[in-house]
């Protein structure tokens, strides 16, 4: 029966998409095997031996994502922008996204936050305010809560096509993009998140341009 129930476990592990679940399974189902191996008429010490390798391996790792879960708790503010913004993206792992960046404020009349031409060195998200898009001295576009800045330049590497200033005292996340970068490496699950909310805010963006065109106000 315990073999059974063992396999049976280890066949869940392969059916969950949570690293917690399917470590937890794992470990009671080694747990499983070290009790089938122990009952039997000649202990197999060396199976039940390894299992309890696999269950402090997944021990360690269970204490691990709970911890980092534990400190992934969102403020109200955290988890409705997550909600709103990046709802592909698990709450612990936004946690960490969101504390990346830095919190900005910039008023009308600030240095541009981009420069037509110039490197791009970080990747904004408005939160709150109005930002506007200049090419030659002509606003072109308006960015609002929930837009990105400076995402083409950070996907492409390439230098700002436009220059973007506050029309309103605005709120906004700033990444520096080198480590944001490096994180985004590192971290595939928030990676394919992040992606994931650029694609969609290009995409709102390029409608709210084809409306504007529409009715003639561009």
């Amino acid at each position: 029966m315990l073999i059974h129930l063992a396999n049976l476990l280890l066949l869940g592990c392969y059916l969950v998409r949570d690293i917690l679940l399917l470590r937890v399974a794992a470990v009671v189902a080694s747990g499983c095997f070290i009790a089938y191996f122990m009952m039997l008429d000649a202990p197999n010490w060396e199976a039940a031996s390894w299992n309890v390798v696999y269950v402090v391996v997944n021990a360690v790792q269970i204490a691990l994502l709970v911890r980092e879960r534990v400190r992934g708790q969102l403020t109200p503010t955290e988890a409705a922008l997550r909600e709103r913004i990046f709802p592909w993206m698990p709450a612990h792992k936004f946690a960490t996204l969101v504390r990346l960046a830095v919190l900005a404020r910039v008023e009308p009349g600030d240095p541009a936050l981009v420069e037509r031409g110039q490197a791009v060195e970080a990747l904004w998200l408005v939160q709150d305010g109005e930002l506007e898009v200049v090419v030659d001295g002509r606003c072109v576009a308006t960015c609002i809560p929930g837009d990105f800045v400076g995402e083409m330049a950070f996907i492409d590497r390439v230098a700002a096509s436009a220059t973007v200033r506050a029309r309103v005292p605005s709120t906004l996340l700033v990444w520096d993009a080198r480590r944001l970068d490096g994180m985004l490496a590192d971290e595939p699950e928030i990676q394919r998140g992040f992606h994931a909310a650029l694609g969609t805010n290009m995409s709102q963006k390029l409608r709210r341009k084809a409306m504007q065109v529409v009715s003639g106000t561009v």
